[in-house]
């Protein structure tokens, strides 16, 4: 798997953005209930988060209150997945949960009370393909002269196709959160994709 933390390298051509996502829901929504939805998602597809495989997926946890009572949140789940244990692609996926004007309130549902928030929720994912994520290549004397002509041409269509994979899964978590969210329609630019347990909060 590499080294822990698996993180994203800044300004590396070898790091590539399959596909990102912003989704903003103002309504009545129990955060928890939506974490775990989530986390399953990830444990059921085999991601791994990325301090480690004994680790929780969140990597910040940042809360403030406001003079109202009203709270707002950053909170950043990290996680990566190595397709088929392949030495030479990987996925990496960023989800960033953004709380702001958070409330808890109580809500009647068969004649019981039960706890819930009100807020104003805004969930950013980013998708990356990460190529030779452990620098092998980088790393050997020979090989590092010819990692960007493999790249560019010998290795184009195996990129093209793990970046193709990766749209979808992405595709399949967005639709899951769409569906739990109830939303009929999403501000989502998809853009060009390939051309060329949780801590949470209470």
């Amino acid at each position: 798997m590499g080294d822990f933390p698996v993180r994203l390298r800044p300004g590396n051509e070898r790091d590539i953005l399959a596909c990102e996502f912003e989704i903003e829901h103002e309504d009545v929504l129990h955060l928890k209930n939506m974490y775990k939805r989530i986390y399953d998602w990830l444990v059921d597809e085999g991601y791994t988060a990325a301090d480690g495989p004994d680790q929780i997926y969140e990597t910040l946890y940042w809360e403030r209150t406001k003079p109202t009572g009203a709270q707002e949140h950053h909170i950043w789940w990290r996680a990566f997945l190595t397709p088929r244990d392949n030495r030479y692609y990987r996925y990496f996926l960023k989800i960033d949960y953004q709380t702001l004007n958070s409330k808890k309130m109580e809500v009647m549902r068969h004649g019981q009370k039960f706890g819930t928030n009100k807020v104003d929720l805004i969930l950013r994912i980013q998708a990356w393909l990460q190529l030779d994520y452990n620098d092998e290549w980088q790393k050997s004397f020979i090989l590092s002269r010819f990692d960007k002509w493999f790249r560019t041409r010998f290795y184009l269509d195996n990129i093209y196709k793990y970046k193709k994979d990766l749209y979808k899964d992405t595709y399949r978590l967005h639709t899951m959160i769409k569906q739990y969210l109830k939303l009929t329609s999403i501000a989502a630019d998809w853009g060009r994709p390939f051309h060329h347990p949780e801590k949470g909060v209470s």
